[in-house]
């Protein structure tokens, strides 16, 4: 693992975070902005909202928020958001490790934050098993399965967290970055 790690972080190039950075903002304005993201479903549902912005939820709230959604407004974020929030985190995940992969290679920092790689990596692992939840409570709508509730409701919340990790290293190595950069 830690040769692997080495290795994007060595590998790792102004060029290809530049890409990543690119890729990520495509997906982010396609996903929350476009007709076929969550700015054209709450055309449709009059503002009714996804539960992938919700800090944890109840099945009561889950069952809430997608019949607020109506008929249209759930088949609509199961065939057109659903889709898109797969490659979505694909696409954050590599922004935030080619930005902290080169940020780690230009700071002289400890052997340990290598696996600092790891953090956006797990936002999103989380965000996909949350999405996994998702996807069957609107197949499964209105018998939402507690099941699938539970993991999405925490997974959800985990994936938060680990994305607004991923920020936070992003930054300190920053911040470490420039506080070490020689003083002409």
């Amino acid at each position: 693992m830690n040769k692997f790690l080495n290795m994007v972080i060595r590998k790792t190039s102004w060029k290809t975070a530049s890409l990543f950075t690119v890729l990520f903002i495509v997906l982010f304005v396609l996903i929350n902005y476009s007709g076929i993201g969550v700015s054209g479903l709450l055309r449709i549902t009059g503002g009714a909202n996804i539960l992938d912005f919700e800090l944890g939820y109840t099945q009561e709230k889950a069952y809430d928020m997608l019949t607020a959604l109506g008929t249209e407004g759930r088949a609509f974020y199961l065939t057109k958001i659903m889709p898109l929030d797969f490659p979505f985190p694909l696409a954050y995940m590599l922004f935030y490790v080619g930005w902290i992969a080169l940020l780690l290679q230009q700071a002289a920092t400890k052997a340990w934050c290598k696996h600092l790689l790891f953090v956006p990596v797990l936002a999103m692992v989380f965000d996909w098993i949350e999405n996994i939840g998702i996807i069957t409570m609107l197949r499964h709508y209105p018998n939402l399965p507690s099941w699938a509730v539970v993991t999405a409701s925490t997974f959800g919340l985990l994936k938060m967290a680990f994305v607004g990790g991923s920020l936070a290293v992003m930054l300190a190595l920053f911040v470490f970055r420039l506080r070490t950069v020689p003083k002409a």
